[in-house]
């Protein structure tokens, strides 16, 4: 399950807690995303190409 620090407007402050851009205020970054608002978005993660060894 996505958390808080998966969404792409969470900004930590430390280990424990960030800033939720979107909200305007604090979180807790292990709060399940199904517990945010309509504004959770996930992250962009990059893309990993595969080498393909011969």
């Amino acid at each position: 399950m996505p958390t808080c620090q998966d969404c792409r407007f969470y900004t930590a402050i430390d280990e424990l807690k960030g800033e939720c851009f979107s909200l305007g205020f604090e979180v807790h970054g292990k709060t399940d995303s199904k517990k945010c608002p309509e504004s959770f978005q996930a992250k962009q993660r990059p893309q990993i190409k595969k080498i393909r060894r011969t």
